[in-house]
């Protein structure tokens, strides 16, 4: 650990934001709670103080990530900017995962359990921003766009929207857009640059890479889920209940003109 520290780029007094930052979130969240609380029918009040803070997170993290990525000259520099939103980031991955593990509803869904592994893996940028590579964590946070999505997502269906309501096939399709853009196509820039660019000790850099490849990987798992079960299967309903309307409309008409003939029009 010591020798971390002396070959850190970082000075260790700034990852006492870190818990500040968690203490930070903690706080937001009963805000959000006490803002938002009222919107909360059908749902219990950790299940929707936490999707508020989540959201609020990856509001606060995507436009951050995207102003610094979109406002300096090379992105991939190392500044005190991209190490204090990592450490941001950092405090509510760190809240957020206490906050599911200690007081979740019991037992934890599948849902839970893939947030808390997201959260372990993506702990990792914190002995990479050491290391003065802080701007790689915050080109990952331009992810979050697409994670604002997953929560609005989350939002209708607690909300008891159905999966062929306009305002859920609106969002599947914009989150499949962001999907593509920032979890894959900016994957392997990231991937790339991560493999040419920086100086990381071997075992950072093999950590940096796999971990890449897993997110991918994640993030290939949800398109295929929402693209086949939340569009393509509404699509496909609604085809099939109109061929379903059209028929029985068809199969209706001419027994009607053939009673109207046989009763009206009649060949004296």
């Amino acid at each position: 650990m010591a020798a971390y520290f002396l070959n850190s780029n970082m000075d260790p007094r700034e990852y006492m934001v870190i818990p500040l930052w968690c203490l930070m979130f903690t706080l937001l969240s009963r805000v959000m709670d006490y803002l938002f609380g009222g919107l909360r029918e059908g749902t219990t009040p950790w299940e929707w103080r936490n999707l508020m803070t989540s959201s609020l997170h990856s509001v606060i993290s995507a436009t951050l990530a995207c102003i610094c990525m979109c406002m300096f000259d090379d992105p991939f520099a190392d500044r005190l900017e991209t190490r204090t939103i990592c450490c941001m980031s950092l405090g509510y991955l760190v809240h957020d995962l206490l906050d599911v593990v200690f007081r979740g509803d019991r037992p934890l869904t599948n849902t839970y359990k893939w947030v808390i592994v997201h959260h372990l893996v993506v702990l990792y940028v914190m002995p990479l921003i050491g290391y003065g590579y802080g701007s790689l964590g915050v080109a990952c946070l331009t992810m979050e766009t697409n994670s604002l999505g997953i929560h609005i997502r989350s939002f209708l269906k607690l909300k008891g929207f159905k999966r062929e309501h306009i305002a859920n096939i609106v969002n599947n399709i914009v989150l499949l857009l962001t999907c593509l853009c920032f979890r894959f196509i900016f994957s392997v820039i990231i991937l790339r640059d991560a493999i040419t660019r920086t100086r990381l000790p071997p075992y950072l850099s093999y950590a940096t890479v796999f971990l890449l490849i897993f997110m991918f990987g994640l993030g290939v798992r949800f398109f295929y889920v929402v693209l086949k079960k939340d569009l393509l299967n509404v699509f496909r309903q609604k085809t099939l209940k109109a061929k379903t309307s059209s028929g029985k409309t068809n199969g209706s008409v001419p027994l009607v003109n053939n009673n109207s003939n046989t009763n009206h029009y009649k060949i004296h």
